[in-house]
């Protein structure tokens, strides 16, 4: 539409207004407690627009198995179990201590609960203990961490296996040599980029959310 301007500004407010969810009573408190944790933590949950997507994504490849790294207090699982039945285990895992604490005081579904496996310690150790495939892998931790702990998922992948990258453009931070050569994070996500573009092992897309979401999947 040529004769109107286009403001991103009033795109992002409507993409994270999560336009097409509601919610019933049950899983309303559920999402305004970790809404209230989100901003008395000031914890960088995922928003309403990434988390929509990763509902709808999970249920379109009818995901059973999720892990992911980096979970805080679990406001990605939430998105992940949100009216979905299909999955039977997520794993969740989070390196800060206190974070347990707050995840176990929400309400949860006592359903959802079953399906929850918080490990509170390194995703990498968690990892090494899976045998099983998964479906679905949430990076979402530690920056720095991005592209080893991709590496060393591969392993626990198969040929439908999905790795969402969340936060992959960390405000375009790689994209500024004067930046991305002093500050740790930024260069391991030019590092994580670098490598995704010469690879042969993985295929991935970019998607731009306001601080990046990035779709890999293992190439057999």
């Amino acid at each position: 539409m040529k004769n109107y301007p286009l403001s991103f500004e009033m795109l992002h407010k409507f993409s994270k207004s999560a336009p097409y969810t509601s919610f019933s009573d049950e899983e309303k408190r559920l999402f305004d407690r970790m809404i209230s944790l989100q901003a008395s933590l000031n914890f960088p949950a995922v928003h309403e627009d990434v988390g929509s997507f990763l509902s709808f994504f999970s249920k379109m490849v009818k995901a059973k198995t999720i892990f992911e790294f980096g979970s805080g207090y679990g406001g990605s699982a939430f998105w992940f179990l949100f009216r979905n039945t299909r999955v039977d285990k997520i794993y969740l895992t989070e390196k800060r201590e206190d974070l347990f604490s707050f995840f176990e005081s929400l309400p949860w579904k006592d359903s959802d609960l079953k399906r929850i496996d918080y490990f509170q310690g390194d995703a990498f150790e968690k990892l090494e203990g899976l045998s099983e495939k998964i479906d679905i892998v949430l990076i979402d931790g530690t920056k720095a961490d991005y592209l080893s702990f991709l590496k060393k998922v591969r392993g626990n992948l198969h040929q439908d296996s999905c790795v969402i990258i969340d936060n992959s453009y960390w405000r375009g931070s790689f994209l500024d040599s004067n930046f991305n050569e002093t500050n740790k994070s930024a260069i391991n996500i030019k590092q994580l980029h670098d490598f995704l573009y010469d690879t042969t092992l993985w295929d991935s897309v970019f998607i731009p959310y306001v601080d990046g979401v990035t779709l890999v999947r293992p190439l057999f």
